[in-house]
């Protein structure tokens, strides 16, 4: 059950398409949204970052970019990791399994003493070489079953319950409404939740679920979703920008005007030309906030790109910001700590931490006991932020988290 959930994650955590949201709204980029200067000092500590990088399906180089730019910023500004300088350790999977094994045996050489990982397909192959090395991993999200399992030396920040279960089941019932109908793009890492125990995760809720798998790069899938109906169903999309669009236009095509909820992956700049002010209404689950422009970490975020990254960094990319997020969620659990930072120190201070806000996420908290989701505990958050999209499909605030509540001791 639990590995069943752990394939699904990334399509919760992982953006779709080219990876590229819409450009958010003008913040603040100023030297003052930085900090004062805290120049790190001392030993180096070595962190590694892992990336897809170029690959010929998907370019996610600007993972390392903003990497690059966030331990530029943290050395300065923040006193590094535990007060000493960060250096990283990067390498380029180029979603090959062959050079995400090799990238693991570089870390592993190189004597990392944590490895931090965004979004990748390479989870798989680069996790067990770490492990059975001692080296704790940050990451992201994964959909990689022993990594999301592990209790010692696995640290992840996006719920994998949170986009799959938990928000179409809350949509559903503030719209009193007990079917939900999933339209999920029809690959193993999407369908494996609900194939295995979804039926079981809604019933518990009182929810009468329908999974409706589409193969990818169906362009009309009308004939899918003609049995819909309006007023008995709230429905929920999963899929990259090109999928989501093929969805919510056969929805508008068989006449549906209910509740419809999807993840962060799917509502990009060309969803919203495509389908226009049928968004309008969607509840869109994601991490961060990333248009919220009065939040502080986001006019941080924007600062850093400005300073350290200028022309490297496309603001656009929500990979960008999801490495900041977690960079800085592993410094937050550093805050004021002193001494020598080795593998085992590492892994036992991310265990012990209280609970910490999630970096550029308002109003969730991320502690790594093993108790904020039971069921998969490498998970670090409980919860995800909500918001409803306006007839332009951009989000409107403020975000609202869900799922959330005290992570116990």
């Amino acid at each position: 059950m639990a590995a069943a959930l752990a394939l699904a994650v990334t399509v919760a955590a992982c953006g779709g398409g080219d990876g590229k949201d819409a450009a958010p709204a003008a913040v603040p980029t100023g030297a003052s949204a930085l900090g004062p200067a805290q120049p790190a000092s001392g030993t180096p500590v070595k962190v590694g970052v892992i990336s897809d990088g170029k690959a010929p399906a998907l370019d996610n180089s600007i993972q390392l970019s903003a990497a690059d730019a966030v331990a530029k910023f943290l050395n300065d500004h923040r006193g590094g990791l535990g007060g000493r300088p960060i250096q990283l350790v990067t390498c380029e999977t180029h979603s090959d399994p062959g050079a995400a094994a090799d990238c693991a045996a570089k870390l592993v050489q190189a004597n990392v003493a944590v490895t931090v990982l965004g979004e990748t397909s390479s989870l798989g192959n680069v996790w067990k070489p770490l492990h059975d090395a001692n080296i704790p991993m940050f990451i992201y999200g994964t959909t990689e079953p022993n990594a999301l399992l592990d209790k010692d030396r696995t640290f992840v920040m996006v719920s994998p319950a949170a986009g799959l279960s938990d928000q179409p089941i809350s949509v559903a019932k503030e719209n009193k409404l007990t079917k939900v109908a999933v339209v999920v793009i029809d690959v193993p890492q999407a369908t494996a939740f609900y194939d295995a125990i979804g039926k079981a995760v809604f019933k518990d809720a009182g929810i009468d679920l329908t999974v409706i798998p589409v193969p990818p790069g169906t362009a009309d899938m009308t004939p899918q979703l003609a049995s819909i109906k309006t007023g008995e169903t709230e429905v929920h999309i999963i899929g990259n920008d090109s999928f989501c669009i093929a969805a919510f236009q056969g929805l508008r095509a068989v006449n549906f005007t209910g509740p419809i909820s999807t993840l962060y992956s799917c509502v990009t700049d060309a969803t919203r030309k495509a389908v226009g002010s049928y968004l309008k209404g969607v509840v869109l689950s994601t991490p961060v906030a990333d248009s919220d422009t009065g939040n502080a970490d986001i006019k941080q975020w924007h600062a850093i790109v400005d300073t350290y990254a200028k022309g490297k960094v496309d603001l656009s990319n929500s990979m960008g910001l999801t490495i900041y997020m977690t960079m800085m969620g592993l410094r937050e659990a550093f805050d004021g700590f002193t001494g020598e930072l080795t593998p085992t120190v590492i892994a036992d201070r991310l265990h012990a931490m209280p609970s910490k806000p999630v970096p550029a996420g308002p109003g969730l908290n991320f502690r790594c006991n093993g108790k904020a989701v039971p069921l998969t505990p490498a998970v670090c958050v409980r919860g995800a932020l909500l918001t409803t999209l306006d007839a332009k499909g951009q989000p409107t605030l403020p975000y609202r988290p869900a799922g959330v509540s005290p992570i116990e001791d």
